[in-house]
């Protein structure tokens, strides 16, 4: 009887340990997955930024709100005779 509880003492000793060190396995691997998911939407490329290129059409007026060239027609939009 004595060496059963010897040999359950030593199982829970060592069981405490394997949830231990996988606790801290668990821990580190989310902490890498959530440090790799933050770095890739830090780069990705959104459509804002596609709406600031100056690709636009070179012929009308020069609208300082959206940075592109117009007609001049835009109601919040401000060109050189604002100025």
């Amino acid at each position: 009887m004595e060496d059963q509880r010897k040999a359950f003492t030593v199982f829970m000793a060592c069981l405490g340990g394997i949830l231990t060190g996988s606790k801290a396995i668990v821990r580190a691997t989310s902490l890498f997955v959530m440090g790799l998911i933050g770095l890739l939407a830090e780069t990705a490329i959104t459509s804002e930024d596609d709406a600031d290129s100056e690709d636009g059409d070179l012929t009308g007026d020069y609208n300082f709100r959206t940075r592109k060239f117009d007609n001049g027609t835009d109601p919040y939009g401000w060109y050189e005779e604002d100025l």
